[in-house]
């Protein structure tokens, strides 16, 4: 018998993903510190677990939320999980609802959430950023598992150099990003599509280089894109997240520095893509490792010293040490799962 596989992943039971979730959380908190205040509505795909808005809800009782769904029998279970008289679930997709309803005249959050990548995915954030006004929080999340590492098979090992047999086809990818993926009025740098930029470990950066011309290139007037954060994370499949604020010109550097200042997980460059990559520990492991956190500055060594083992197993001791490097990171955000006996 063929087993089959769930249209929705529980992404709410995936530490990665959670973190993520409460990095941008982290965000809207920041947003509110500023003096751009709270936007008035969250925008977002809440999917059936609805789990980003819960937690919205939840910290921001005031504020207006929209969930976008397309299957209707997603939409009836999303009503089944309704966690606010404020949520609004409608049916269509993104690119409908920028198209036809999303609000100009009033500042929002956005989260864009999707599950490729694609000149489609470039053009619908575009219009998001075109149509949003200063005070807004917007967030696009894109799948960004390298292509020529797929194609060639090159996930575990790839060359520094390219393979004399694939520098033909290898073009035709170039050609694809630099070209075929560019929307009306974006012109990406040719230097960002070689060979090691398709890497594993560089392709998310080329596609944040993409968003991030994107955004700036969709400011009209005196608006613009403060970029506020940036990562990675594995969730079955590599996702880049990235972060912006919209506000006029002139409050640029202070936006900036706002975020820097205000919010721990913002680094000093936030053009850069982070990772999140914690570990998979046991509650008990977490209530010992209490003790030595927080560290001043995250390296894996107190965690590791305290435990007195590779959480990684014989061999993973490097692996160990990097994992246990985010979790000092990330601990905060590190997401409780419990089984409840009924």
């Amino acid at each position: 018998m063929k087993l089959s596989r769930s249209l929705h992943p529980a992404y709410h039971l995936r530490p990665n993903k959670a973190v993520d979730r409460l990095l941008f959380l982290e965000m809207l908190r920041t947003l509110v510190r500023s003096p751009l205040g709270l936007p008035q509505t969250y925008i977002g795909l809440g999917g059936p677990f609805l789990e980003d808005f819960r937690l919205l809800a939840r910290e921001f009782p005031s504020l207006d939320l929209v969930s976008v769904e397309r299957d209707n029998e997603t939409i009836k279970r999303q009503e089944f999980h309704l966690c606010s008289k404020r949520l609004l679930c409608l049916y269509g997709t993104l690119g409908e609802y920028i198209a036809n309803i999303f609000p100009t005249d009033q500042a929002v959050a956005v989260w864009a959430d999707f599950t490729t990548m694609d000149r489609e995915c470039l053009s619908e954030f575009s219009d998001i950023i075109r149509k949003s006004v200063p005070g807004s929080l917007v967030r696009v999340t894109v799948r960004a598992e390298s292509p020529v590492a797929n194609r060639y098979n090159l996930r575990f090992k790839y060359p520094d150099r390219i393979p004399k047999k694939r520098k033909d086809d290898f073009k035709g990818l170039q050609k694809e990003h630099l070209v075929d993926m560019a929307i009306d009025g974006v012109a990406f740098r040719k230097e960002w599509f070689g060979w090691i930029d398709f890497s594993p470990n560089r392709y998310p950066q080329t596609l944040a280089n993409m968003i991030e011309t994107t955004a700036q290139a969709s400011c009209t007037g005196t608006k613009a894109f403060v970029p506020v954060h940036a990562v990675m994370y594995s969730d079955g499949t590599i996702m880049l997240s990235k972060t912006g604020v919209i506000c006029e010109g002139k409050q640029r550097s202070s936006i900036a520095r706002h975020f820097v200042e205000h919010c721990g997980f913002c680094s000093e460059d936030p053009t850069v893509v982070e990772k999140i990559d914690v570990p998979i520990l046991t509650t008990k492991e977490r209530l010992y490792l209490e003790s030595v956190l927080p560290v001043e500055n995250p390296t894996g060594d107190a965690s590791l010293r305290k435990l007195g083992y590779s959480v990684e197993g014989e061999g993973g001791e490097a692996l160990s040490l990097q994992k246990m490097k985010q979790y000092e990171k990330y601990y905060s955000l590190y997401p409780h799962f419990g089984r409840i006996v009924p």
